[in-house]
This record gives structure tokens, C-alpha cells and sequence, in this order.
């Protein structure tokens, strides 16, 4: 009984903290857990309840919303509330077990709603037969995230919902496509070097890992590399690398890399990937808007920073927050970025623009300000012969703009825009 108490009360400090900060939920996760002993089974167990509770929110809080209208959010209470919610209705535990742990566990913080809480899951218990979870409709989720998918038809919008629920397939890419048939588990083949893995499972149990044959990396992030042509020997800046999937295909194609992050951390996880596939990396740990504009590259890929939008299947803590992404901050910097790119592209050199993002002014409309104070530049368009197994993704002006759950047939992708432009001389006028 104490481990699970002692348990209960993590996950409730996850979702607490999860909710109030701008933290992810593997770092809260990983952070939370330094501070107790607890077992491995007990440490799956806390991130299924949280990863499941954040993923489900909108139809816990439709639950909840139905049998109360007095509970704070920004109290501790709510927290074991919409867990003990998840764990009966969506993870089918035992009610009674939920529920008295999670009064014991409430207790143990002396707090004063113990009967409460106690009646309320009592309440709501008593009444399940009733609650078709696949049924709660109605969408709770924030006003800013609603705002965005206004545009989209509603077939779109229902896609996009359903798929916050859903957990998605890791996609792993192969150096040699001769190497796909060493993966035990079961799998869809997402291109001639990729596959989707239809079962979950710790990576480094998967064959290839010790020997370094692929990497993590979701099918739409992949496309960007795919799109720059004649690969192998173009001088090519990463500006945005870690990562690092969009360094490691441009590598494998024989193409010199040039990789720049900002981030201490990220960079020494993309050295760790490089080491593990015995990869040689050139890379710059420094903010992309300086680096030295003394040498000019064939192709500048951005990947830039971004609300993350796109990503809502393996990130549904984007929506879960009390407060949105800061759109401004993005904005600002993906601008920066191409105006710094542009200084550093050869003349009929290629920019990549690529955010995993649905929102319009993240996409489409940061290119089109670029391009009308850019006039040497322009839209380089995706054609049909070069999108096999995207070309319902290519736009009319020959973008690349997918959505959460896109390509079901392979197990469905992350929401990203991509642009490719041209330069045409050194003249922006």
C-alpha cells in the first residue's frame, strides 16, 4: 500500500507541475522521480496514469464537469481527482483500489476535502454505466488552440481531436534499406529505409540498436532532407540540428553537414546519437542568428523552433498547460532565422523552411512575408515525381502541409509545414 500511495502522490506532483510550468512531461517525469525510490514497475505504472490523464483530459473534464462545478484546478484536489477519473474509466482499474488510494494518499497530505473527494469518485463511480467516454464530444480544450483549427473543415478538426488520444508509432530510419528485415517486432514500412513499429517497446531492445543501423524520427520529419536535391557532396548548414534525424539523413546521402544548436543539452544528445551511429559530426554549440557569415552553403535547412502544435500525439501536454505556446516568441525567431539563412545560402542555393506546426502563420504565411521583402527569392514547388507516398500533403503552391494523423495507412504523422525556396541572386529589391 505505501508504494502505490507514495506513487499516486508523484503522478499528482507531475500533473500539477505539467499543468503550471512550460516543463515536458520526460523531464518533469525524469526530475520527480531523482527524488524517490521507487521500482521499475512503479515508475511505468506513474507514466501510463500521467501520460493517459493529459492525453484524455477533455473528456475527464467533461465527466467531472458533469458531476461538480466546485472543483479548483489550481488545487492539489483536482489533481487526484482527474487521475482516479483515468485510471477507472480510460485504464479500467479496480474502482474501490482507485479510490481508496487515492483518499489514502490525499490523507497522508493533511489536506481538508478528504470527504469530497471520497464522495465525488463515489458519485461518479455509481453512475459509469451511464458515461460513454467515447461519446463526450464537446470540446474543452483551450480557446487558442480552437482559434487555429477554425479554418480547417470539420472532417479535419474530428481527425485532430481524436488523434490527442491516440499514442503513435515510433518510426525508426535505416541507414541501408536492406537492413529493415532484422526488426522482430511487427512493423509498417513507411518508405524504402523507414518503418513505423506497430508494437511498443524499449528501444534498445530492438536489433540494430548496439550497432547503430537507425534512428528515431517521425516519417513527416524525415521529408524535408528528401526534398533537397543531388545531395551527396553539397556543403549544407543544419541550423537547428538536435536532435539531429535531419543530420543523420544528410550524412547517410554523403552530403557535408554543417550542424549548429543552441542548447548545451540538445547537443549533447546529438552526440550521443552521432556516437551510437558512428557518425563524424561537425557541429556548432551557438545560437544560429550568430554564426560567422564568412561561408556560403549549398542548402540551409531550417528546422525551426515552434509552437509544436503538430506534435500533439506524442506531446499532449501542449494542451494540457494553463497557458498556450508563445506564439510571438516563435514568430519572431522563425523570421530571424530566414533573414539570417538568406546571408548564408550560395546564389541558386536551397532553403529548406520546416516547423512541425499547423498553424497558418507558423507555415504558409511566415513564407509569403519573407518572400514579398525577398523578391530574389522564390517557391521552388514540390512536384509530383519527387512526393511518392505524400502527394495528397503537397499544397497547390507545392508545399508540404500535413496534419496529426495524416498517412493513417502507415500509422498516421506529425503536423508539419514545409517550403522550399530558391535564391536567385544577391539582390532582395
Amino acid at each position: 500500500m505505501t508504494d502505490g500511495i507514495n506513487s499516486r502522490i508523484v503522478i499528482v506532483k507531475i500533473l500539477k507541475k505539467i499543468k503550471e510550468s512550460r516543463i515536458n512531461i520526460d523531464q518533469c517525469f525524469e526530475k520527480e522521480l531523482k527524488k524517490i525510490n521507487l521500482s521499475i514497475k512503479d515508475k511505468k505504472y506513474i507514466y501510463n496514469v500521467v501520460i493517459t490523464t493529459i492525453k484524455n483530459i477533455n473528456s475527464i473534464d467533461q465527466i467531472l464537469k458533469n458531476f461538480t462545478k466546485s472543483v479548483n484546478k489550481k488545487d492539489v484536489s483536482y489533481f487526484f481527482i482527474i487521475s482516479a477519473i483515468s485510471q477507472i474509466f480510460i485504464l479500467n482499474q479496480k474502482e474501490y483500489a482507485v479510490i481508496n488510494s487515492t483518499c489514502e494518499a490525499y490523507k497522508r497530505l493533511n489536506k481538508k476535502k478528504l470527504n469530497f473527494i471520497n464522495g465525488l469518485l463515489r458519485n461518479i463511480t455509481r453512475n459509469k454505466s451511464f458515461i460513454n467516454i467515447d461519446k463526450l464530444n464537446k470540446s474543452l480544450h483551450p480557446i487558442w488552440f480552437k482559434n487555429i483549427l477554425k479554418e480547417l473543415p470539420t472532417s479535419k478538426r474530428k481527425v485532430i481531436y481524436k488523434s490527442i488520444t491516440k499514442r503513435p508509432l515510433i518510426n525508426l530510419v535505416f541507414k541501408n534499406n536492406k537492413k529493415l528485415n532484422i526488426v522482430k517486432q511487427k512493423f509498417l514500412e513507411t518508405s524504402k529505409n523507414s518503418l513505423a513499429l506497430s508494437e511498443f517497446i524499449d528501444l534498445k531492445k530492438i536489433s540494430g540498436y548496439n550497432e547503430g543501423l537507425w534512428w528515431v524520427q517521425d516519417f513527416a520529419s524525415t521529408i524535408p532532407v528528401k526534398l533537397i536535391p543531388n545531395l551527396k557532396n553539397q556543403n549544407i548548414l543544419d541550423m537547428c540540428a538536435a536532435p539531429g534525424g535531419k543530420t543523420f539523413q544528410l550524412l547517410n546521402s554523403g552530403a557535408r553537414v554543417t550542424s549548429c544548436d543552441i542548447s548545451i543539452n540538445r547537443v549533447k544528445l546529438l552526440k550521443e546519437n552521432a556516437r551510437r551511429l558512428q557518425y563524424n559530426l561537425n557541429i556548432i554549440n551557438m545560437d544560429a542568428l550568430k554564426i560567422l557569415e564568412n561561408k556560403f552553403f549549398d542548402t540551409v535547412l531550417i528546422d525551426a523552433p515552434c509552437s509544436s502544435i503538430g506534435t500533439i500525439r506524442k506531446n499532449p501536454e501542449i494542451l494540457y498547460r494553463n497557458s498556450g505556446p508563445n506564439f510571438e516568441f516563435y514568430l519572431d525567431l522563425q523570421y530571424k532565422l530566414l533573414e539570417k539563412a538568406k546571408k548564408l545560402l550560395k546564389i541558386n542555393g536551397t532553403l529548406i523552411f520546416a516547423v512541425c506546426s499547423f498553424n497558418k502563420k507558423e507555415g504558409v504565411k511566415q513564407i509569403e512575408k519573407f518572400l514579398l521583402k525577398n523578391k530574389n527569392f522564390q517557391i521552388n514547388p514540390i512536384i509530383k515525381s519527387e512526393s511518392k507516398g505524400f502527394k495528397k500533403l503537397v499544397t497547390k503552391e507545392g508545399f508540404f502541409q500535413s496534419y496529426p494523423d495524416d498517412l493513417i495507412e502507415i500509422g498516421g504523422i506529425d503536423g508539419f509545414f514545409i517550403a522550399r525556396l530558391i535564391k536567385k541572386n544577391d539582390n532582395a529589391l
